[in-house]
């Protein structure tokens, strides 16, 4: 297999870019299959249920985000833009299922995407200047 013009490190951060776009693709549509499927009684169901409803919403959005973030970048422009992007995407399922049948709008699913979405942003961001801290103002960027 031929190299490629940056050697080993460039094909692995190839390879580690390409991993998060299939897995934020993923997380699209199985967040997309999730909000709009029908509604039925199977187990899944069941479970859902139990659990409350809106309360997936927060772990779903914030693993979203995590997912954007990846592929999109740690710095805090491209945080943002992923906590909006993973928010607006939730929201707009959730206005999609006024079309589904068995679904309906929930106000209570808009505000869970968006505290999932900033919930995993506030992480990335906490944990990046924690593990990378600033230099000092006399240090050159």
């Amino acid at each position: 297999m031929p190299r490629l013009d940056g050697g080993p490190r460039a094909c692995s951060a190839m390879l580690r870019m390409a991993a998060s776009r299939v897995a934020l693709g993923l997380g699209l549509v199985a967040i997309g299959w999730m909000s709009l499927r029908p509604v039925g009684d199977t187990v899944l169901d069941r479970v859902v249920r139990a659990s409350g409803n809106g309360y997936l919403h927060l772990p779903a959005y914030a693993i979203l985000a995590a997912l954007f973030v990846l592929v999109l970048g740690r710095s805090p422009r491209r945080v943002l833009a992923s906590g909006i992007t993973a928010t607006a995407y939730g929201w707009a399922l959730e206005i999609a299922q006024l079309a589904a049948p068995t679904r309906h709008f929930n106000l209570r699913g808009l505000a869970f995407d968006a505290a999932g979405a900033g919930f995993a942003c506030l992480v990335v961001l906490i944990l990046r200047r924690w593990v990378h801290p600033r230099r000092s103002s006399s240090a050159p960027r």
